[in-house]
């Protein structure tokens, strides 16, 4: 039987269950920063530490360089490296978005950039390693996975108790065919876990609503400065008064002050100021939450994750590859495709586009669909057309590669996981397996 989690902020994501019933070790990640760290791997399995351009072609038109930053998200840190050498940041590409919470390792290219002009490091944060040249661009997507060492410290449990439970729950998640591949807390936030409602309400139309959520709703781990603000705006609807004391840094919420002070009731128009990356982002986080939600009713009613049954999706190759349907002619040499990583039975991202299951797993898709009030063109979104989404799909089982695990008994004894994942699976999800936690936000997932 599945195992219910005992975290709200689970329940509010769509995580509802975990696929192991074993106990975890509990636990805190991220206590220092080094205790999260994450090393691209590019395509050609080339593992990105630095030293890693020995591997790589050494002319072209292209600079490419290892970025690594120390607490602080890619697009800030390629923002400070691009005012340290006086260029647009729009100059550099990356393959993907690393944590910020996090050291991470990841290539970044520049176009139209002299190799002699880019620091070995800005501030304490951004560091370069390895500038070389390439023939072509990174674009989004152009990595194979994600190398991950983290460490988890304040164990609920003494060291050999926790190295037999981590061991009980791998080979749970092994005999499963792999953890519930669910977009992870870093797509919704833990701090303002509402990305995904205010996605809701802009589908809907609900603009007023939405604004009220972005600046007046008020969480308990903001900072005290932010708390203050948004509930002296809840209280009084007081914009001009807001624009005094809203803290400088919480930027996209004085941007769609600024424009409510001068536009009055304007609220699609407020949403529309932000950069329409941001508003995408809403959409995204509603479908996320969505395909969350899709995953643990079909856990929930035992439903497998990798093998398919009749109306599944299966995908074939890792990523992008061709959609086929599961029926009876085919489906045991799809069971034997997915059985050999050559393909993943896949669900729904839902959009206007998206070609539905059918069968049992059908029943569950068009069941989130009416309990949220939608159908496919719901993700057409007349009133906000630039926000439209045609869907895409997802495996439903992540698997963990090179797992490793061990547990210290130091002083104060901790858990080291190395492992690999492939890209678009989140670590804290996998690692939500391990250590059950009950406060996903205070736990430092």
């Amino acid at each position: 039987m599945p195992a219910p989690t005992r975290s709200q902020l689970d329940r509010d994501l769509g995580l509802l269950f975990y696929v192991t019933e074993g106990e975890g070790i509990e636990g805190v990640l991220r206590e220092r920063l080094e205790d999260f760290r994450v090393f691209e791997i590019a395509l050609g399995n080339i593992l990105c530490r630095p030293g890693c351009s020995k591997q790589l072609n050494s002319t072209g038109d292209y600079v490419w360089f290892l970025l690594e930053k120390r607490g602080v998200d890619t697009l800030t840190a390629l923002r400070a490296l691009a005012r340290a050498i006086g260029v647009s940041h729009k100059r550099f590409s990356a393959a993907g978005l690393k944590d910020s919470r996090a050291i991470t390792f990841q290539l970044v290219c520049g176009e139209g950039i002299d190799p002699d002009s880019i620091p070995k490091r800005v501030g304490e944060k951004v560091l370069i390693h390895d500038v070389f040249r390439m023939p072509f661009k990174l674009a989004p997507g152009m990595l194979v996975g994600n190398l991950f060492e983290i460490t988890v410290r304040q164990l609920s449990v003494p060291p050999s108790q926790a190295e037999e439970r981590i061991s009980s729950l791998a080979d749970e998640i092994c005999e499963t065919g792999g953890a519930p591949n669910y977009y992870g807390y870093q797509r919704f936030g833990t701090i303002r876990p509402i990305t995904h409602v205010i996605g809701k309400m802009i589908i809907h139309g609900r603009f007023e609503e939405a604004v009220r959520e972005l600046l007046a709703r008020v969480f308990p781990y903001e900072s005290q400065r932010a708390r203050e603000a948004r509930q002296y705006l809840a209280s009084t609807w007081d914009i001009e008064g807001a624009l005094k004391i809203f803290p400088r840094r919480l930027h996209h919420e004085r941007m769609i002050l600024h424009y409510l002070y001068k536009h009055p009731g304007d609220y699609a128009g407020a949403i529309r100021t932000l950069p329409i990356a941001v508003r995408q982002l809403f959409i995204e986080a509603y479908q996320a939450y969505l395909f969350n939600k899709v995953l643990s009713r079909r856990i929930e009613i035992g439903l497998p994750l990798a093998e398919p049954i009749p109306g599944d999706l299966v995908m074939l190759g890792d990523n992008e590859g061709a959609i086929l349907r599961a029926r009876t002619t085919n489906l045991d040499k799809l069971r034997e495709l997915v059985a050999m990583g050559k393909a993943s039975v896949v669900g729904n991202v839902f959009g206007y586009s998206s070609v539905l299951a059918e069968g049992e797993p059908g029943l569950v898709e068009n069941e989130v669909l009416r309990e949220e009030g939608l159908s496919l063109d719901s993700f057409k979104i007349r009133t906000m057309p630039e926000a439209s989404s045609k869907g895409t799909y997802r495996p439903f089982a992540m698997n963990a590669f090179q797992l490793e695990w061990r547990v210290i008994n130091g002083d104060v004894p901790e858990a080291n996981f190395r492992f690999v994942l492939r890209r678009g699976s989140y670590a804290t999800v996998l690692m939500r397996e391990f250590v059950k936690p009950n406060d996903p936000a205070k736990q430092g997932f």
